[in-house]
């Protein structure tokens, strides 16, 4: 004999009119939280799901080549690089997804273990007496003075070996043109790769007696600043100085901006074109200073023969009322680690002359130079 109660599901056993795991208001009142679930992981997604740091092009490739090479002293170069001019993150970022992250650590340090503050903190058992909070702060502004000690040692050995290369010469120049004569030459040349920004700066004396008497003295500076405008543009401005009396002037400066473009970019050649706007002011004898306005077109190349042997050329060409041509041939052959044996030929042309004056004036110059 049957009871009067109503028969129960076999799926749930609790429900009497259920036959697909549920009534009909049940299974809606699922379907709402699903729904309601499903979108909030659609909403979250984009911020749980952050971009890696992106690295430049340039440095990019400049780590790429560091590692095909082979040379753990390239590799390590190249995150130091890396490292001081995009930050920490980035360089570990770049070099774990080359699988070279334990490279990185060696170089860099173990990673910041502040990134560790940023991780969720696992709650305390519930019969456990909470635990006080940290007595660091956590702002950012004490995060970056936690930090600041490995930033500072980092920018300061980076700039020290990376990022800066210095050049002192001395030797020997021979003249043709306006003046056939030997004098003794010293130069000091500092450049800074251009990652983000670079500079290149130089100052070079030469200085020569004849009969007792002053024959030559000579003074030519220059300085170029560069930042990066795009993976082949740059922006610049540059000045120059040049103080010689067998010239046809007393001193001659020229100060300008412009734009240049990395025509060929590699391993072991680069050429760049510049050019720009500027002021040249001449001083010459029993005149008034005169400034006029300038064009200044210039092209850089250079590239590594070998291992030992480096060539490089420097073309530019000054338009204004009195223009210039001068072009630089440069052979420098290594002599170890820091010492080298520098060839250089200048060729300049003067369009107008000062009366009593050649058009055109070589020079030739044999140095050794010592890097630092």
């Amino acid at each position: 004999m049957r009871s009067g109660r109503p028969r129960t599901c076999p799926r749930c056993s609790t429900c009497p009119t259920c036959t697909t795991g549920g009534s009909k208001e049940g299974r809606g009142m699922r379907k709402t939280a699903v729904t309601a679930i499903s979108g909030l992981v659609l909403a979250t997604g984009p911020v749980l799901a952050q971009e890696a740091p992106v690295l430049e092009p340039a440095l990019q490739r400049l780590l790429d080549a560091a590692a095909r090479s082979g040379n753990a002293d390239d590799l390590a170069d190249a995150l130091r690089l890396i490292a001081l001019s995009e930050g920490r993150d980035v360089a570990f970022d770049a070099a774990a997804r080359m699988g070279r992250l334990d490279a990185a650590q060696g170089v860099l340090g173990p990673v910041v273990a502040e990134a560790a503050a940023d991780q969720p903190v696992e709650p305390a058992p519930a019969d456990d007496t909470p635990q006080a909070a940290p007595a660091e702060s956590g702002t950012p502004a004490a995060a970056v003075w936690r930090r600041a000690p490995a930033q500072v040692a980092s920018a300061f050995y980076g700039a020290q070996s990376d990022l800066w290369d210095g050049r002192v010469r001395l030797g020997a120049r021979f003249d043709s043109g306006n003046s056939d004569r030997q004098d003794y030459l010293a130069g000091l040349e500092i450049k800074r790769a251009l990652a983000g920004w670079g500079f290149e700066g130089a100052i070079e004396y030469a200085y020569s007696e004849v009969n007792s008497s002053v024959g030559r003295d000579e003074l030519i500076a220059n300085a170029r600043g560069e930042r990066e405008a795009g993976e082949r543009f740059t922006y610049y401005a540059s000045g120059e100085y040049e103080q010689d009396a067998l010239s046809g002037y007393d001193w001659t400066t020229f100060l300008g901006a412009g734009v240049g473009y990395r025509l060929i970019e590699n391993d072991t050649t680069n050429f760049v074109l510049r050019a720009g706007p500027g002021i040249r002011v001449l001083s010459e004898p029993d005149r008034p200073n005169q400034a006029r306005g300038a064009l200044d077109l210039g092209a850089d190349y250079s590239t590594a023969w070998t291992d030992a042997v480096s060539f490089s050329s420097e073309s530019s060409l000054l338009v204004s009322d009195k223009s210039r041509a001068d072009q630089r041939f440069v052979v420098s052959t290594a002599l170890g680690e820091v010492w080298a044996l520098e060839l250089k030929l200048r060729y300049r042309h003067e369009f107008e002359p000062e009366p009593g004056f050649e058009e055109s004036d070589t020079r030739t110059d044999i140095s050794i130079v010592r890097e630092f």
